[in-house]
């Protein structure tokens, strides 16, 4: 009986070759834009972070509770930019919440 590897079986040089072909790509243009607009939200909850005036702890657990859902997704669709945005995020919000809390 054969499994599933049996009839998928790479020579080592397709492997390398997928490699070498996977590393020539580089970065699509997609994804730099996606990397900017990253830069742009992540960036724009930093003035309330470094101001004296502070939200109401409403709105960072309500963002932090929505980036941990947008974090399991983006996991689970290996999508590399969601992965690294939504971790941006969800420590900004994470001490964005433990500050106000401290400050009460």
């Amino acid at each position: 009986m054969r499994n599933f590897r049996d009839n998928h079986v790479w020579s080592d040089d397709r492997h390398n070759q997928l490699i070498t072909e996977i590393e020539k790509k580089g970065i699509p243009f997609e994804d730099r834009v996606a990397y900017v607009g990253l830069c742009f939200v992540q960036l724009a909850l930093l003035p309330s972070f470094f101001s004296t005036d502070l939200p109401h702890f409403t709105l960072p657990l309500m963002v932090f509770c929505g980036l941990l859902c947008y974090q399991y997704r983006a996991y689970v669709q290996r999508d590399m930019v969601y992965t690294i945005g939504n971790t941006i995020g969800i420590i900004l919000n994470a001490s964005m919440l433990i500050r106000i809390w401290v400050s009460l």
